[in-house]
């Protein structure tokens, strides 16, 4: 499983350590990827197919990362994380599969983990 995410190396660490610590995600082999800045990021979206994309970044930034994602490869789960529950709206207008507001827990990860896992499931 690739995963992109989309943020700072502190969010991206924490968000690794609350994923290990998922059952669902205990046998899988996992590929975290991370891009700090836009440029980055929609280069490896351009480069590289994933299984799944955490946006976290804040404001009309982690929007533009959302629409960059279903742009470029518009399949692809998306959760995002963001600093203002304002967005939530824009979150379901754009189809994110999980939308919820910092600061993200385990308990968090897990929601959007199984919401992107429904989805999965479903395509098939």
């Amino acid at each position: 499983m690739n995963i992109l995410i989309y943020g700072t190396t502190r969010e991206k660490e924490l968000l690794v350590q609350h994923m290990k610590s998922q059952a669902s995600m205990a046998f899988r082999l996992v590929t975290y990827s991370h891009a700090d800045d836009y440029d980055t990021y929609l280069t490896m979206l351009r480069k590289h197919p994933y299984d799944m994309v955490f946006v976290m970044t804040d404001n009309a930034a982690g929007m533009e990362g959302v629409i960059a994602v279903q742009n470029v490869q518009p399949d692809v789960p998306i959760v995002w994380f963001s600093n203002d529950k304002n967005f939530v709206a824009q979150s379901y207008r754009l189809g994110v599969n999980y939308f919820a507001v910092k600061p993200v827990d385990e308990k968090i990860v897990n929601l959007a983990l199984n919401r992107c896992q429904r989805r999965e499931d479903l395509a098939i």
